[in-house]
C-alpha cells in the first residue's frame, strides 16, 4: 500500500526587513505646507504573514512632534509637519527603521533638503550718518554709509540698490554691498 503524507512547512521570521535604497534624498521648499509629501521609503520582507508585515518609524529618540516631519507607520511616505526656514536648517538628516510584525528590523538613512524661496525683504544697516548737512555742503560730500544684506541665498539674495528720485542726493557702490550716499550738488535751501 501507499500512503499520502502532506507536510507544511511553516514560516520562520527569518529575513530582516530590506530597504530598496540604503540612502534615500529628498528636496523640498522651505515654503512646502505641512501635509507635504517629501518623499517614500520602501522595504521588502520575503516571509509571509505577520513575519512579513512592515510598519515604519524614526529611529531618533526624539519624539515625532518636536521633527518637522512625520513618517506614515504603514505607507513609507515622510511628511512635513511644520513650517521650514532655510536660512536656519538647510538640510535634515534622519534615520529610518522598518520593522516586521516578528520584531526584526532593517534601516536606511534620509536626507532632506530644504530649497530656499524668496522670503525674506532686503535689510538697510546704517554705519555712519552725517547730520544735519549744511546748506553750502559740495557735491560729492558723504551723507551716510549703509550695507545692504538679504538674508535669502543664490539669486533670491541678490541685492541692487538705487534711488528712486535722485534730487540732490547719488548713490554709489563702495565695498560688496555696502553703498555710499553722497551729496550730487550744491545744497541750497531755498
Amino acid at each position: 500500500g501507499t500512503t499520502q503524507i502532506h507536510i507544511v512547512v511553516l514560516d520562520a521570521n527569518d529575513n530582516v526587513p530590506t530597504f530598496t535604497q540604503k540612502l534615500y534624498i529628498g528636496r523640498v521648499l522651505e515654503s512646502a505646507p505641512a501635509g507635504c509629501v517629501v518623499l517614500r521609503v520602501v522595504a521588502t520582507d520575503p516571509d509571509v504573514g505577520l513575519n512579513g508585515d512592515i510598519t515604519y518609524r524614526f529611529s531618533q529618540a526624539v519624539s515625532e512632534s518636536q521633527l518637522s516631519f512625520k513618517i506614515d507607520t504603514m505607507s513609507g511616505e515622510i511628511r512635513v509637519t511644520k513650517p521650514l526656514d532655510f536660512e536656519n536648517t538647510q538640510k535634515y538628516e534622519l534615520s529610518v527603521l522598518a520593522i516586521d510584525g516578528g520584531g526584526l528590523s532593517g534601516m536606511c538613512n534620509v536626507v532632506v533638503e530644504v530649497l530656499d524661496v524668496n522670503d525674506n525683504s532686503p535689510e538697510v544697516v546704517v554705519s555712519s550718518f552725517s547730520s544735519p548737512l549744511p546748506e553750502n555742503t559740495e557735491p560729492g560730500t558723504l551723507v551716510a554709509l549703509f550695507a545692504v544684506r538679504d538674508r535669502d541665498s543664490g539669486v533670491n539674495g541678490e541685492i541692487s540698490c538705487a534711488l528712486e528720485d535722485q534730487l540732490s542726493f547719488s548713490l554709489r557702490p563702495a565695498y560688496k554691498n555696502y553703498y555710499e550716499l553722497v551729496t550730487a550738488t550744491t545744497l541750497d535751501r531755498e
